[in-house]
């Protein structure tokens, strides 16, 4: 199995002129042990690798890591499918102050390019965990999911899933096995929730609404909460 590098990238050098530590994908499709290729930095704190020799529509568990496993990302391990030449494009940031407004922050993000193999929903406190299609997120292309929805004050465990079904989700390091995600709500509101696939990463936000518009559905949204 060979993981290829990125045509024309090459290792970042640091201020002291020392190359820069490199990383590696391993996963499912390597023993979890192949270093023949580090992964190539294309940007600040961003580096990439694309996967090859995969099965087509097949579904790795994979991370990226220094060499001797001492740090990597996500902490639980990403899980995603290969696409239709058997590939997978996998993007590491890595830096644990981002300072954007997504999450996780603190930690490592790792990322992969949407092929379209699954779309998501909202699962959580505010849904009994029980989903389904008036949860389902909007693909917006380009790796981007947002989905906004009505929830009362509160405290919510949650987790974005691939729809109808647990053998994909994201949690709060954007692995597949990852804890849950928390949000907290002081009132009642409308609240967006962002996908962000490539850039690993999630956010919500308070969408603002006009004092004259009802929430819509809230009456039955306040189903027994449980942790997943």
């Amino acid at each position: 199995m060979k993981l290829s590098l990125i045509a024309g990238a090459a290792l970042a050098v640091a201020a002291s002129g020392a190359i820069a530590q490199p990383y590696f994908v391993r996963g499912d499709f390597n023993g979890w042990s192949n270093n023949a290729d580090p992964m190539v930095q294309t940007g600040p704190n961003k580096w990439e690798y694309t996967v090859t020799g995969m099965n087509p529509g097949q579904a790795y568990e994979f991370k990226a890591t220094v060499d001797d496993w001492s740090t990597n990302a996500p902490g639980s391990n990403a899980k995603y499918t290969a696409d239709s030449n058997g590939e997978l494009h996998v993007f590491l940031y890595d830096t644990t102050t981002h300072g954007d407004g997504w999450n996780p922050e603190g930690k490592w993000r790792l990322g992969y390019t949407d092929n379209g193999s699954h779309d998501w929903e909202l699962m959580g406190d505010m849904n009994g965990w029980g989903g389904g299609s008036q949860w389902y997120l909007t693909d917006m292309g380009a790796g981007m999911h947002s989905g906004t929805f009505a929830l009362a004050a509160g405290t919510y465990q949650w987790k974005l899933r691939s729809q109808g079904s647990w053998d994909f989700s994201l949690g709060d390091d954007f692995g597949n096995s990852a804890a849950n995600n928390e949000l907290v709500l002081a009132a009642d509101a409308l609240v967006r929730f962002d996908l962000d696939m490539e850039g690993g990463r999630w956010a919500t936000t308070i969408v603002p609404a006009p004092a004259s518009v009802a929430l819509l559905g809230l009456g039955g949204l306040m189903a027994t909460r449980r942790r997943r």
